[in-house]
């Protein structure tokens, strides 16, 4: 009844918005309203943040490096998996990008440039090529490798990939990280959704929610982005199905890694060929070229990608959350308690799994309901008024498959 209810929703905005929403309304964008101006109090933020994150970033890599080996008295892995993926997704789609107030890389690449004493950086021609390979790295280790959440295996995790950032902004400047930095650039797209943003003058603005959008015009590198990390939650959704447990039960650890990867490229996949196909489509009805089309539309998934994080991990951040606020007492497992949290026990009756149902069907309603909002302006703006509906005919098929094929997943998990 969720998936028929969601899907029927779906197509009724649709048709609500093609009679009562003539005009495009979002494009072109409008300026929103000074919260905080640069100044000393802006600054102190800043630097409160940067020292924030930078502090975080050290305890918890030397938490996964010296800490307890043990999963479940250590903070990184339930640090790095709840309070900074999931946490970071939902404060950076909602409230802003926090991840530019608090990202260490950021920092660390400061000190790099100090240290190469303003030697010109590289000409840098990859786009976000890099950005859309280590978000896909980083996904494939949330979701594939058995051994993920030891803590020695994030250790090595954490000092690869910060080795490697490093290194790319020795070459290519601080800057680099903005254009090549896969956290940098997610949590950056997630941004445009959100209520407030920091303009050009430095100054802390706030705006309607999803107004930010119309401002994304992404490359293809930056439509993967998109793509991996829709896919990479409709993967998670499909791991945890009984059809996916009853085929992998018997495997070892290697046989099941390899089949999840195959999986997760799999899911991928199909959110591709679904949009790419659905622009395809409209390219011809429209005699537009299709890439174009998929770069104008591809904002239009980005609420669904955040709606689909909401939905995944709601219910681990809620439970999960509580155990990073114990281990926050004791983060190396030594046996502290450091304000008065370690023995804190999780309260699985904080929220009913009947709750969890329903703010899994409602945010994945809600994230296609707001694709379907900003793809119809846009294509307002694209199109004669005659077409502008009818072109959008094949999105919302695509769209509608996204809703049941969510849907179906988690609910059926």
């Amino acid at each position: 009844m969720f998936v028929y209810g969601a899907a029927a929703a779906l197509v009724v905005s649709f048709a609500g918005l093609a009679v009562f929403w003539r005009t495009a309304r979002l494009e072109g964008g409008r300026p929103g309203r000074a919260v905080l101006g640069p100044g000393r109090l802006s600054r102190g933020l800043w630097l409160a943040g940067r020292a924030a994150g930078l502090g975080l970033f050290v305890l918890l890599l030397a938490a996964a490096a010296f800490g307890d080996r043990a999963t479940a008295r250590n903070i990184a892995p339930v640090f790095v998996y709840v309070v900074f993926w999931v946490g970071m997704t939902m404060v950076c789609a909602l409230v802003g990008d926090l991840w530019r107030v608090v990202n260490p890389f950021d920092t660390l690449a400061a000190l790099v440039e100090r240290v190469a004493g303003g030697r010109a950086p590289s000409p840098y021609r990859w786009g976000h090529w890099p950005a859309v390979a280590s978000l896909t790295g980083f996904v494939w280790l949330e979701l594939v490798p058995s051994d993920r959440a030891e803590p020695r295996v994030l250790a090595v995790a954490i000092l690869g990939y910060t080795a490697l950032v490093l290194a790319a902004t020795a070459r290519w400047g601080r800057g680099w990280l903005a254009q090549g930095e896969g956290f940098t650039v997610f949590f950056g797209v997630l941004a445009h959704m959100a209520v407030f943003y920091v303009d050009d003058e430095g100054r802390l603005c706030a705006r309607p929610p999803l107004a930010g959008l119309v401002g994304l015009r992404p490359d293809t590198a930056t439509q993967a982005v998109v793509i991996v990390a829709l896919g990479s939650t409709s993967f998670d959704g499909l791991s945890r199905s009984r059809l996916w447990v009853d085929l992998t039960r018997n495997l070892g650890a290697t046989p099941k890694a390899l089949l999840s990867t195959a999986g997760l490229v799999w899911a991928v996949s199909v959110v591709t060929v679904a949009f790419v196909g659905a622009m395809r489509v409209t390219g011809r009805m429209s005699t537009r070229r299709h890439p174009d089309l998929t770069a104008a539309f591809v904002h239009s998934l980005v609420p669904i990608a955040f709606a689909y994080a909401v939905a995944h991990y709601f219910s681990l951040l809620v439970f999960e959350g509580q155990t990073a606020v114990a281990l926050a007492s004791d983060p190396l497992g030594r046996g502290w308690d450091l304000f008065g949290t370690a023995q804190n026990a999780v309260n699985f009756t904080l929220v009913s799994t009947t709750t969890i149902a329903y703010v899994q069907a409602s945010g994945i309603l809600a994230g296609h309901v707001a694709g379907v909002v900003v793809a119809h302006d846009r294509a307002l703006a694209l199109f004669p008024s005659r077409q502008a509906t009818r072109s959008q005919y094949p999105l919302l098929a695509a769209m509608v498959l996204f809703t049941v094929g969510g849907l179906g997943l988690l609910l059926g998990a």
